[in-house]
């Protein structure tokens, strides 16, 4: 099982070679005897342990490191890395932390995000995903009154909020569900496997969804009216994918999407309320006159 020095062991290899280029074994070893990460002092990274790590790499990452002329170590698909967005966060994300551990001297003046859980339960759900096994988990989510226990075939992972998201299958259950990480009381990889529909895909799953909430409603159109600082916001970080600016005026942005209004995807918009007008559709305008007709009428009462 991959624990977490090895999985920061690998990010540490591979955002060497991302930033550095084609190194020699030797010269990975003199950057790896001032690492951080080295703290028991080894003086090199042996032979066996170096090429076992390049092929976990590839199986965990698909990202492959070759050798090149002048026996040299180098990623071998660095242009598809740009492209990819699970790899980049991965190596955004992790580089960031093993910048920290290496300029121990700055943790004071950066602050982080944190995410629940994600440390202690992702290398789990990574094995289990690479080696299609299902996972025993013990779970309480904020809805059960006690903890249970169940078996999970982990189809992919998402991070939305500051959570960590397995979306997966749970034994006698035909639909897939999210479950959050930071809601999991304990886990075990187990020996059963299962299988990821060859019909299944991630992105295509979520296409019109929000974040971490999916049902049976139809995709609609939903159009914004919004103040120009509030329009600064989404142009620089969109709500979702479809997110489009089809009118921009000196008072006003109207924005529109496709997209299935879930419960979390309304609570964003209820985050910003102040600042839009809900021009479509017509039931979450009326939804949202409703609560704020309840919300004056409950400080009228506290008067």
């Amino acid at each position: 099982m991959t624990s977490v020095r090895q999985f920061q062991r690998y990010i540490w290899l591979v955002d060497l070679l991302y930033s550095r280029g084609a190194l020699t074994r030797q010269q990975i070893n003199d950057y790896w005897q001032n690492a951080a990460l080295n703290d028991e002092d080894e003086a090199t990274i042996p032979r066996r342990t170096f090429f076992r790590m390049k092929d976990d790499i590839l199986i965990l990452f698909g990202i492959e490191i070759e050798c090149v002329r002048g026996n040299k170590y180098a990623i071998a698909n660095r242009d598809d890395i740009k492209s990819d967005d699970v790899q980049n966060w991965l190596l955004n994300s992790f580089s960031v932390s093993n910048l920290l551990m290496e300029g121990q001297s700055l943790k004071d003046r950066l602050l982080l995000e944190d995410i629940p859980s994600g440390n202690k339960y992702l290398t789990h759900v990574i094995d289990a995903m690479r080696q299609n096994l299902t996972l025993q988990v013990e779970y309480q989510s904020f809805k059960m009154s006690a903890p249970r226990n169940f078996e999970i075939a982990p189809y992919c992972i998402k991070v939305f909020k500051q959570r960590w998201y397995i979306i997966g299958l749970r034994e006698g259950n035909d639909e897939l569900h999210f479950y959050s990480l930071d809601r999991v009381l304990s886990m075990q990889i187990t020996e059963n496997a299962f299988k990821v529909p060859k019909s299944f895909n991630p992105e295509s799953f979520l296409h019109n969804y929000y974040g971490v909430m999916v049902d049976d409603k139809p995709v609609e159109l939903v159009q914004l009216r919004v103040t120009p600082f509030r329009a600064n916001y989404l142009r620089s970080l969109p709500l979702h994918h479809s997110q489009k600016e089809i009118e921009r005026t000196d008072d006003y942005s109207l924005f529109e999407y496709w997209i299935v209004p879930t419960a979390d995807f309304i609570q964003e918009l209820r985050s910003i309320l102040p600042e839009i007008t809900i021009v479509k559709p017509l039931w979450l305008r009326e939804k949202f006159i409703k609560e704020a007709e309840q919300i004056i009428n409950h400080y009228k009462k506290m008067q």
